[in-house]
């Protein structure tokens, strides 16, 4: 069943200085309930705004344009009133936010911050029975002994454990969808595939779904279902996470794998990518990578190429994908 669909949609963002800035352009997704998807793509590429786009986050008052649908478990979460997004936020939408010390409530206590979000959605609910919720929600994210951390402020608490707090806090209304935006990007690599492995195996046990953000291929890979790169507001490849990572189609999929840092004999051989992404009102005319890419021929420099469906059902936004004929290992 499709819990979340995206259509064509565009978003264009007013500016301080009034310039329309078109941030999203023509994104087309589908999410699956039980399904983990991943958004990667450097900094600017669009991954945190589509985000929360798709959670009714983005301030009307910063909106210039907005075009295309974005269907959750089938409503237009776009045409909703803010009366009607604050129903689905929390409850059936869970959004983990980066930094933690930023993003929790630095004069209240654990306890407080999972259980106002249980008081936010259900007024009349008795006090024993948010108590055992907000235990459930902090076990379900790996606290062991939740109750010796009821009364701790966010200062209190490691870093490993307010990551943990931020997870309880999405989780505690049992939300069909989470979204975790970059939650883990403070923490060292291990820890990052632990906790959220651990959050995908809980959400997906529940036959729920979830979107993982990061610019991190190699946590992407070991947690998500399918990758979507998004480069400039644009989604220029989408499919199974591990066939991407073993024969990507888009040249800027190709140039972000190649950018991971690897070990050989003890060093570290990263490939920067070269050049800058585009201010969003700065785009190159043609296809949006064609500045950067090595692959540019003529055609690229004067239209947009289209989303296409290649091998195994990926689909790629590219007048001559690479990799085009060569075997998966």
């Amino acid at each position: 069943m499709t819990l979340l669909n995206i259509e064509n949609f565009s978003l264009g963002l007013q500016g301080s200085d009034k310039r329309l800035l078109p941030v999203l352009e023509q994104v087309s997704l589908k999410l699956e309930a039980g399904q983990c998807l991943g958004l990667a793509g450097e900094s600017g590429s669009g991954k945190s705004v589509l985000a929360m786009s798709i959670a009714g986050l983005i301030p009307k008052s910063s909106i210039g344009s907005s075009s295309g649908s974005i269907q959750f478990a089938g409503e237009n979460v776009l045409k909703m009133t803010e009366a009607e997004l604050g129903k689905i936020r929390g409850r059936r939408i869970g959004f983990i936010f980066q930094e933690p010390m930023t993003a929790m409530n630095p004069l209240m206590t654990l306890f407080d911050q999972v259980a106002e979000v249980i008081y936010a959605h259900e007024k009349k609910v008795g006090k024993e029975e948010v108590q055992a919720r907000v235990k459930k929600a902090l076990l379900s994210a790996g606290f062991a002994e939740p109750e010796k951390y009821y009364d701790s402020y966010p200062h209190q608490l490691s870093g490993g454990m307010r990551q943990r707090a931020m997870i309880a806090i999405g989780r505690a209304m049992n939300p069909q969808l989470v979204i975790a935006d970059e939650p883990t990007t403070a923490i060292d690599a291990a820890l990052q595939v632990q906790l959220l492995r651990e959050l995908r195996e809980s959400v997906k046990g529940e036959g729920h779904s979830m979107i993982f953000i990061s610019h991190d291929l190699g946590v992407l890979r070991a947690i998500c279902d399918n990758l979507a790169i998004l480069y400039a507001g644009n989604l220029v490849e989408f499919g199974p996470v591990d066939a991407i990572m073993a024969k990507p189609f888009h040249p800027y999929t190709r140039d972000l794998i190649a950018a991971l840092p690897r070990l050989v004999p003890d060093r570290l051989l990263p490939k920067p990518i070269a050049g800058n992404l585009p201010a969003p009102d700065q785009k190159p005319v043609g296809c949006v990578y064609s500045d950067r890419c090595s692959q540019r021929r003529e055609a690229c420099n004067k239209q947009r190429p289209q989303m296409q469906t290649l091998a195994d059902g990926r689909q790629a936004a590219c007048f001559f994908p690479v990799n085009m004929g060569q075997k998966n290992d």
